[in-house]
């Protein structure tokens, strides 16, 4: 058996970013990673392997090559087209983009919330933010994404079901990783983002409640 990491809890994971630079909505959160937070190093494997795992896998969970257990409810890497990489190798491509990080680096990564009624199947979530991540980020922005499902009712909580993007902030392309995409670090960047989602929401939701 691989060796346990030590678990990230949902705190510790919020601790790492910046949430809601103008505000907090119902529907819709924006957060950022950058280096450093509260004087602690940030890595984008942390906040991906928190997010992976909101509750504490057991310590026989953990396989041999150490790959990470996962208890989040399901999730999808969502790459830029052309790039090298396996989309079922998380561990790698974390590493491997914190492996690039530069010191003048001021962003390392985006962290979109969609929040979604009770009524919401687990997988039409993640069909429809998987949808998103493929065209607005992936082809439109050659953003590589990873896109996790929450469901906290499994935990006995009322909160209710959503799904948390972590958008990688450089440019991805089989060359390899590039400059921090303009639009991840605009001013207005979350209301930018948040009113494209709502589009796409509003666009796309109606069809996975067609009977």
């Amino acid at each position: 058996m691989g060796s346990p990491l030590p678990w990230i809890s949902p705190a510790e994971a919020d601790a790492m970013l910046y949430d809601d630079p103008d505000g907090s909505t119902p529907d819709f959160g924006f957060a950022l990673c950058r280096p450093n937070a509260k004087g602690k190093q940030n890595l984008t494997a942390d906040l991906a392997r928190a997010k992976l795992q909101p509750s504490r896998p057991a310590d026989a969970d953990w396989q041999e090559n150490a790959l990470w257990p996962i208890t989040c409810t399901t999730s999808r890497v969502v790459p830029a087209p052309g790039v090298p990489l396996e989309p079922d190798a998380l561990e790698d491509i974390f590493h491997g983009y914190d492996a690039k990080i530069k010191s003048h680096q001021r962003l390392l990564a985006v962290v979109l919330t969609m929040r979604l009624d009770h009524d919401w199947l687990t997988s039409d979530i993640l069909s429809l933010v998987g949808g998103y991540a493929l065209e607005r980020l992936a082809l439109e922005r050659r953003l590589t994404s990873m896109a996790v499902v929450h469901m906290p009712a499994d935990e006995l909580s009322a909160r209710r079901p959503h799904a948390h993007v972590i958008v990688l902030a450089r440019v991805h392309r089989a060359s390899g990783w590039g400059a921090l995409h303009p639009d991840l670090i605009a001013k207005n960047a979350q209301a930018a983002f948040q009113a494209e989602w709502e589009t796409y929401r509003d666009t796309w939701a109606p069809r996975f409640h067609q009977r």
